[in-house]
C-alpha cells in the first residue's frame, strides 16, 4: 500500500519531533529539516507528496521555500506554519501556490484534516498527470506537448476522427500545428501503411498545382514532354493533406468536389477519369463561412471537406502548455546547437510565457533554436531573446 511522504522544515526542533511522531502514527512517511535551503535539497533529490514549511527560517524563508520547491515539483502539495499571521502573507502564499496556512500553536486534529486534504490535491495532481500521459500513449501521440485543457480536447477528437474515414476540416491560425494533427490522424487510422501526401495550396500558380494534384498527359501543354502522376494518385489508398485549402482557385475546387463525391480524378489533358480512393485531409487558417459568402469558396465543397472539424487552439489560449513546449524544443535543440546551454533561466520562461505568440507553436520553436545559437552562457538568458518578446 502506497504511503505518503512527507518533509517537515522548521528550525524549531521540538515542532518537528513532535510532528514527526503524530504523523507517523497516521501512517505516514516523514523526513524533517530546520532550514529551507535543506528542505529545498532534500525535495530535489526525493519526492515528497506534501512539504510543511515554518514561515520563519534561516536562510531561505517559507514563502521562497515553497516558490522553489513548487517550480521543481508541481505535485507536491505545500503547507505553510506560522506564529505570525496577516493577511499580506497568506494572499502571497496561496498565490505562490501554497495548499493551506497554519497558525501556531495549532491543534493535532485541525493539522491532520489539513495534511489530509493536502494530500488528496497532490493525489489527484499526480493522477491527472499519469492520465494525461496514459491517454498520450494510447493515442501514440507523443509529439504532442501540452497540458491543457484545450489541447487534450483536441487529442480526444483526433483519436475519435481518425477511426473513421470520413473527410476532415482543420482550422486555426498559421503555425499552430494543423500538419502535425493530419499526420496523427493517418497514423492512428485504418489507412496508416499507405501513403500520406502533404500538399500547400498556396504555394504554387493554379495552372501548376492542377498538374501537381491530377497529373497530366503528354502533351497537354507546353512543357508536357511526358505523362506526370498526380499527388492523388501518389496517395492511393492512404491521404492526401490539403493545406490552406483556402487558397485553392475556384477552378480547381470543381475538380476537388468531383473527386470527393465521385471518388474520381482526370488528370490535365486526359479524357478518362481513374478510380481514386484517398482521404482527403484538408487545413485554413481562413474563415471558410465567410469566404463562402463572399463566393470565394464553393459552398458544396465547403460542406464535403468539413464533414468533421477539429479547431486548434491558439498558443497564447493553452495556459502552461508554452513552459511544456518551450522545455522540449529546448531538449530537442540543445544537444545539436549548444551542449555548454544547461537550462533555461527562469526569467527568460517568465518573458516567454507572458508574450501573446502570434506565430505560434512554430514561432516558439524558432524563438528556441534562434536562442540557443545566440547564447553565450550555460544559461538561456533574456538576452538572448527576440527584443519584442
Amino acid at each position: 500500500m502506497y504511503k505518503p511522504r512527507i518533509l517537515i522544515a522548521d528550525d524549531e526542533t521540538t515542532i518537528c519531533s513532535v510532528l514527526k511522531r503524530v504523523l507517523e502514527k497516521e501512517g505516514y512517511l516523514v523526513d524533517t529539516c530546520h532550514d529551507g535551503d535543506t528542505a529545498v535539497k532534500m525535495a530535489s533529490e526525493t519526492f515528497y507528496d506534501l512539504l510543511l514549511t515554518d514561515l520563519k527560517m534561516p536562510g531561505l524563508d517559507g514563502l521562497e521555500t515553497l516558490r522553489k520547491v513548487s517550480a521543481d515539483s508541481k505535485e507536491t502539495s505545500v503547507i505553510l506554519m506560522t506564529n505570525y499571521s496577516t493577511v499580506e502573507t497568506a494572499v502571497e502564499a496561496m498565490r505562490l501556490g501554497a495548499r493551506d496556512y497554519i497558525i501556531k500553536p495549532f491543534i493535532h486534529d485541525d493539522i491532520k484534516i489539513s495534511i489530509k486534504n493536502a494530500l488528496e490535491d497532490s493525489r489527484l495532481t499526480r493522477e491527472n498527470r499519469l492520465l494525461k500521459d496514459e491517454l498520450n500513449r494510447s493515442l501514440n501521440l507523443g509529439e504532442f506537448i501540452g497540458s491543457s485543457e484545450k489541447i487534450k480536447d483536441v487529442f480526444k477528437l483526433i483519436n475519435k476522427v481518425a477511426r473513421t474515414d470520413s473527410s476532415v476540416l482543420i482550422t486555426g491560425e498559421s503555425g499552430s500545428g494543423k500538419e502535425l494533427v493530419a499526420r496523427a490522424i493517418h497514423r492512428l487510422s485504418p489507412r496508416s501503411k499507405e501513403p500520406f501526401v502533404p500538399v500547400n495550396c498556396g504555394a504554387l500558380p493554379a495552372e501548376l498545382l492542377e498538374s501537381e494534384l491530377f497529373g497530366h498527359t503528354k502533351g497537354a501543354f507546353t512543357g508536357a514532354v511526358a505523362n506526370k502522376t498526380g499527388l492523388f494518385t501518389e496517395a492511393r489508398g492512404g491521404a492526401i493533406f490539403l493545406d490552406e485549402i483556402g487558397e485553392l482557385p475556384l477552378g480547381l475546387q470543381v475538380k476537388l468536389l468531383r473527386a470527393l463525391q465521385d471518388r474520381e480524378i482526370r488528370p490535365v489533358g486526359s479524357s478518362k477519369s481513374f478510380i481514386c480512393d484517398v482521404r482527403v485531409i484538408t487545413a485554413t487558417n481562413k474563415q471558410l463561412e465567410k469566404e463562402v459568402e463572399l463566393k470565394a469558396f464553393r459552398e458544396d465543397l465547403y460542406y464535403r471537406i468539413n464533414v468533421l472539424t477539429i479547431e486548434l487552439p491558439p498558443l497564447r489560449d493553452r495556459g502552461n502548455d508554452v513552459e511544456e513546449l518551450a522545455a522540449h524544443f529546448f531538449k530537442t535543440y540543445a544537444p545539436k546547437i549548444n551542449k555548454k546551454v544547461k537550462v533555461i533561466m527562469p526569467s527568460a520562461m517568465k518573458l516567454m510565457r507572458n508574450y501573446h505568440w502570434p506565430g505560434n507553436v512554430r514561432e516558439l520553436e524558432n524563438v528556441i533554436e534562434r536562442a540557443l545559437i545566440l547564447e553565450e552562457s550555460d544559461q538561456l538568458t533574456p538576452e538572448s531573446l527576440p527584443e519584442n518578446i
